[in-house]
């Protein structure tokens, strides 16, 4: 198991692991909240947290991971089915 294999795990069995769940939410409203989400989470210095879109046609979940991805303090981004598992730099 490498490092950021590692961290996923770790994360994954935190109880207390940030969430934001984006249900009910149109792509760019739920990519406003995400914005604010993450600027709290390095505000607080977290490292993990978890991100809920649910399932659907997918555009939500597309929405989501495109704007990660464009995120240059975002290292890991962990697809687990209707969620995603972000870890930051």
């Amino acid at each position: 198991m490498d490092n950021a294999e590692a961290k996923i795990l770790a994360a994954q069995l935190r109880r207390d692991l940030p969430e934001l769940d984006l249900h009910g939410f149109y792509p760019d409203q739920a990519l406003e909240q995400l914005g604010l989400f993450l600027s709290r989470l390095l505000e607080k210095n977290e490292r993990a947290s978890r991100v809920i879109y649910g399932g659907g046609s997918g555009k939500l979940r597309n929405s989501v991971f495109n704007y990660l991805q464009q995120q240059p303090f975002v290292a890991t981004i962990q697809d687990e089915g209707g969620s995603c598992l972000i870890l930051l730099k």
